[in-house]
């Protein structure tokens, strides 16, 4: 089990790395989490009820900026009443990490800059 999500945590690491994601501000990286959720099919994604989408923003928000908050949550047991919150951060640390390999993340990342630039 420990190996399992070791493994899904070093693969996410290892293209953030590949994609050469820098130091960037935290609306760009709120768009590129959103624009990750909107490329994969976590938006159609049925979770509990007591998830809300903004959990798996979180989630995104956690697998592609190296915070704690997901290996965190995929150490937790069934505790505070999130049933399958381990499922729940694995399906999202999948789909963030089958995003990551099958678009250029630094390309998302330039993309999301300019367009930022020009609505600014």
């Amino acid at each position: 089990e420990q190996e399992r999500k070791a493994a899904i945590s070093s693969r996410i690491n290892l293209g953030i790395a590949q994609a050469g994601v820098t130091a960037i501000d935290d609306a760009i990286k709120n768009k590129i989490a959103a624009k990750v959720i909107e490329n994969t099919n976590l938006t159609n994604a049925i979770f509990e009820p007591n998830h809300t989408q903004s959990s798996v923003t979180q989630l995104v928000y956690s697998c592609l900026f190296k915070n704690e908050i997901l290996m965190n949550m995929l150490e937790e047991n069934s505790s505070h009443d999130l049933l399958c919150l381990n499922d729940l951060a694995e399906y999202v640390a999948l789909q963030v990490h089958n995003s990551l390999f099958s678009e250029d993340l630094s390309s998302l990342v330039e993309t999301t800059k300019n367009e930022a630039h020009h609505q600014s």
